[in-house]
């Protein structure tokens, strides 16, 4: 009785809802390097600790359409670093300015470092969802 319970609750539970996301990057100056896509979904990881979901394509010059399939819905912010010379750094120079692309979600901000997680969240629901964002160098 108790297997057949279980079985029930597992067949009539809602299944996992998830999102694909197309993601449009503009303005990549060349295609050397990748580009390295990091999704975030907590204020105390981003934009330079463990991510949840990450990626890395080859660049190519202009804009650029990535799909991230089955997200699960919630809150995110993604970080896009453009890491021409491929060694995994954002690179920057002697002030400590980046010397390499750089973007985050909802376009937010640079002053003085990187935008808060909460100037660069967006959500992610039921259905397909899409966002755009422009490279800086």
């Amino acid at each position: 009785m108790r297997i057949a319970l279980i079985l029930l609750a597992i067949f009539f539970s809602p299944p996992v809802l998830a999102a694909d996301l197309r993601v449009t990057v503009e303005g990549l100056r060349n295609d050397v390097g990748f580009l390295r896509l990091a999704f975030f979904d907590q204020a105390k990881e981003f934009p330079h600790g463990k991510q949840v979901r990450g990626k890395d394509v080859s660049a190519k010059t202009g804009d650029m359409v990535l799909v991230f399939k089955n997200m699960s819905p919630g809150f995110y912010a993604l970080a896009i670093h453009h890491d021409e010379n491929t060694n995994k750094e954002m690179d920057t120079n002697f002030i400590g300015l980046p010397k390499e692309g750089y973007g985050f979600s909802n376009n937010a901000r640079v002053i003085f470092g990187p935008p808060t997680f909460e100037a660069a969240t967006f959500e992610i629901s039921k259905g397909p969802a899409a966002i755009s964002l422009r490279l800086a160098y």
